[in-house]
């Protein structure tokens, strides 16, 4: 963080950003107030956990899976790391888990929505299961997102972005990483999207990235309403996520329908096949 002059500002209001956009495209997320005190501006973030309740975060659920893990590498570990497919395969096999409806889904969409939002800190203990009282269980509403939207930043470093197209790509999605790694490298999540390997990541990508669209101009009137931001952070955080909007996740979304249409298509013609073949026999 060498010559940068932070303001305190800028993680109270990232974190009260990143919820509010999770909310208006329609995920359950902890309640935010922004506020001041002390002469500060401070995020207030509502408990969303009744008496009795306890919540387990993924770092606690992952550690106790029996047998051990394997990473990318197929290497044993110890559970604690955030190799992509050790956490994948926690979701899917991890008995804590079973019968606990929509966690990969969950997890994807998370994925997903942190990319639009630049949250690198997606970490295995932000993120978990409410145990109630009475013994159910339910994922909890998404939480900790401060750190999100270049939360560390300045005027002039987002100013300095702001005037260079390229570098305006670049910190955008093509040279960002994220928390989670594979085969001992951190993820570039734009990157992991663009190539559609994960079915959940591109079931993620085509529901979410209609829901932006039609958010648009709710989010933008969101962040041009906070009377904290300067004009060029209001301006820094709409033109980042627009470019990640536009340039990973709408060309995307394009061609995930595509393959699917052409799916749908070849299995059409051949259903059509078998019914003429069905119809030369009578």
């Amino acid at each position: 963080m060498k010559n940068i002059q932070l303001s305190y500002s800028n993680s109270p209001v990232c974190e009260y950003i990143g919820s509010q956009l999770y909310g208006l495209l329609g995920f359950p997320v902890h309640d935010t107030v922004l506020g001041f005190r002390n002469g500060k501006t401070v995020v207030a973030c509502g408990d969303f956990l009744e008496d009795g309740d306890r919540l387990y975060e993924f770092d606690k659920i992952k550690v106790t899976f029996d047998p051990p893990f394997l990473d990318s590498n197929g290497n044993e570990t110890n559970g604690v790391g955030v190799d992509l497919y050790e956490i994948l395969m926690t979701i899917q096999e991890h008995p804590f888990l079973k019968g606990l409806d929509l966690v990969q889904e969950h997890f994807w969409n998370m994925f997903v929505v942190d990319a639009l939002i630049g949250n690198t800190d997606r970490n295995n203990s932000n993120w978990g299961v409410i145990v109630r009282a009475n013994g159910k269980k339910e994922l909890s509403p998404i939480y900790d997102n401060g750190n999100c939207l270049n939360s560390k930043w300045d005027d002039d470093k987002m100013q300095a972005v702001l005037s260079n197209e390229k570098s305006m790509e670049t910190e955008a999605f093509s040279a960002r990483r994220c928390i989670f790694e594979l085969k001992d490298r951190k993820l570039n999540p734009y990157h992991l999207i663009e190539r559609m390997e994960y079915e959940g990541c591109n079931n993620a990508v085509r529901n979410i990235t209609p829901k932006v669209a039609v958010a648009l101009p709710k989010i933008e009137k969101m962040i041009l309403g906070i009377p904290v931001l300067t004009e060029i952070q209001k301006k820094f955080y709409l033109a980042v996520m627009g470019e990640r909007y536009e340039k990973v996740l709408k060309p995307t979304c394009h061609k995930i329908m595509g393959q699917e249409m052409e799916v749908g298509r070849q299995i059409s013609e051949k259903k059509e096949g078998v019914d003429k073949c069905l119809l030369m026999r009578r």
